[in-house]
């Protein structure tokens, strides 16, 4: 069994997604990638609702087939599945074959937890380019650095740079903290991000 959390299905976007993700996390790997046949095309079943009302009108009673399923023709490959790891996380991506009426929600973001202040502002610049602030970057009470990001796709992230977790580019060589120096940082609890 394979528990991929989250899972991100975009409508015609995702092979742009993973280019975009793979340049924005200095450690993102893809794992695997699957394609659709080419030619594949993305249903749009409520399309035909609008030309069914607008037909009805017209000629009430008719048996226009204007009405039928459209569907939405891209030039590029959708994708079937892709697996991409960030920081040690798998992320599932695939295009939906079936346009919705709805895109992402901010409810559900993607949290990811950073070392360095360098690090910090170079994912939050790539992700807010084309993006929206839902809370500008800064120094909040939980953490050194945080955000709350939509992207160029509609994906809410939420980056962190904890403030109770020390800068690995520091020296460290006289701490005396009593701490084990092997520790995994990314095993440490995050904070409460408000």
């Amino acid at each position: 069994m394979i528990l991929c959390l989250p899972f991100v299905m975009f409508q015609g976007r995702a092979q742009e997604a993973i280019d975009y993700y793979l340049e924005t996390f200095p450690d993102a790997e893809l794992l695997e990638i699957i394609h659709h046949p080419e030619g594949t095309q993305i249903h749009d079943p409520h399309a035909g609702e609008q030309n069914t009302a607008t037909a009805e009108t017209e000629a009430p009673g008719s048996d226009d087939t204007a009405a039928m399923e459209t569907v939405v023709n891209l030039e590029q490959t959708l994708v079937a599945t892709a697996q991409l790891r960030i920081g040690g996380q798998m992320l599932m991506i695939q295009d939906a074959l079936v346009k919705q009426p709805f895109d992402f929600s901010p409810s559900v973001s993607i949290a990811v937890v950073v070392d360095t202040e360098e690090e910090f502002h170079s994912i939050v610049e790539k992700l807010s380019a084309g993006g929206t602030f839902l809370m500008e970057p800064g120094d909040y009470e939980f953490a050194k650095n945080f955000t709350w990001v939509t992207d160029q796709f509609g994906v809410s992230w939420q980056v962190n740079q904890p403030a109770n977790r020390p800068d690995p580019e520091a020296d460290t060589a006289g701490d005396e903290t009593g701490g084990d120096a092997g520790e995994d940082p990314a095993s440490a609890q995050p904070p409460h991000w408000g």
